[in-house]
């Protein structure tokens, strides 16, 4: 996770092609994902013989996403297909690296290896589309306390949502958008939807009753579900993140991306399953799953009790999302800065092949390892992978 004072964003890509199948069953940190067939036509994939070994790296300066993971064809060979937002540069808060793989000498700054063996890989940067022709596809979901102490920054977040929804599908991504309203229980929710119809359930009223109240053709679905993430009148967002992704509609193929506002602790109530530990379990919370990016207007000082008051935060620095600090009254930020609208601009198709003798049903190891030539940003992240 990167801290972010003044501006805040991240963006997710994930395109269509293939059906995917996740599971996970390893340790916290590592990821299993079981890949099923697709079809697709791909060239220009470098040749094993040509790659390089993952290069040691001492710690990370920024933070590798989570992703989605897809098998494609070429013909009878098939090409494995990665789907990351981007990576920040860690000199440059606005800078995003331009990704470069095999063939590329000195400039390459991403590798992969497999079980150890180092991997050819093609690059596709969507920052290179100026036409447009690979769109983005995201569901990005908006976690948004409304409790009380929420009031001065309700309306001003209100505000740039519907702004930011608007711009985001005016530049060129394939974006839809949900909403959770919660406090000591999920108050309110918008199952996944267009930016117009978003507006809509936002501008229902003013401050904190802008989302303490459930709309859509599920709403009273929704409305029936919420009773079970019911948390003894204390805010918590993993709860919110839990219903969002236990009930909402999410489209095959799209990258999935939430946002939590809140100005306090997660407050669990002791129970295990609504601790942002939670998504740092990979049985429970998979890459596929999605990436989660905080917003806190409130003061970080405080300490941390596991089960009670946790940093919110957690949740960012477990799926590889961001973090902003704002004011209470949420003054000087304005969600179309925020890294995430940067990530998904500069996210990546990331392919390799020669997987035929992997095809067995076992997870297979596949490390990712970022650094750039000048040595100052820099990350890696295991994964474990079983190819369909």
């Amino acid at each position: 996770m990167k801290k972010i004072f003044s501006s805040f964003s991240s963006h997710c890509l994930c395109m269509f092609l293939a059906v995917v199948a996740f599971s996970s069953c390893l340790n916290n940190g590592e990821d299993t994902i079981v890949l099923e067939n697709g079809k697709a036509t791909i060239a220009g994939i470098p040749s094993d013989a040509d790659a390089t070994p993952n290069p040691t790296i001492d710690g990370n300066t920024t933070s590798i996403p989570n992703v989605l993971y897809t098998i494609e064809y070429e013909g009878d060979d098939a090409i494995v297909r990665l789907d990351m937002t981007g990576i920040q540069d860690a000199e440059d808060e606005s800078g995003w690296l331009r990704l470069l793989g095999t063939g590329f000498g000195g400039e390459q700054n991403i590798w992969v290896e497999v079980d150890g063996q180092p991997k050819g890989i093609l690059v596709y940067n969507t920052a290179d589309d100026q036409n447009n022709d690979a769109k983005v596809k995201a569901d990005l979901v908006f976690l948004v306390d409304n409790s009380g102490s929420m009031g001065q920054e309700a309306d001003a977040i209100a505000r740039d949502i519907v702004s930011w929804s608007q711009k985001l599908n005016n530049s060129g991504l394939d974006m839809q958008y949900g909403c959770v309203g919660y406090d000591g229980s999920i108050t309110g929710a918008l199952n996944i939807t267009d930016a117009e119809s978003l507006a809509k359930y936002l501008n229902y009223g003013s401050g904190t009753s802008r989302t303490y109240h459930f709309e859509g053709t599920d709403a009273t679905v929704l409305k029936e579900a919420s009773q079970e993430y019911y948390n003894s009148y204390r805010e918590c967002g993993v709860a919110a993140l839990r219903f969002a992704d236990e009930h909402f509609t999410f489209r095959t193929g799209a990258n999935r991306i939430y946002v939590n506002f809140t100005d306090e602790p997660n407050q669990p109530g002791g129970k295990e399953d609504f601790s942002v530990e939670y998504v740092n379990n990979v049985e429970k919370w998979n890459t596929s799953k999605g990436t989660i990016h905080t917003v806190y207007s409130s003061s970080t000082n405080f300490k941390e009790i596991a089960l009670q008051e946790e940093f919110p935060w957690k949740m960012s620095d477990y799926t590889g999302g961001t973090f902003l600090t704002a004011s209470s009254s949420f003054t000087g930020v304005t969600l179309e800065s925020l890294p995430v609208t940067g990530a998904m601009m500069n996210s990546y198709v990331i392919r390799f092949t020669d997987v035929a003798d992997l095809m067995d049903g076992m997870p297979h190891e596949v490390k990712i390892t970022i650094l750039s030539p000048d040595g100052k940003t820099k990350a890696e992240r295991t994964f474990y992978i079983i190819f369909g």
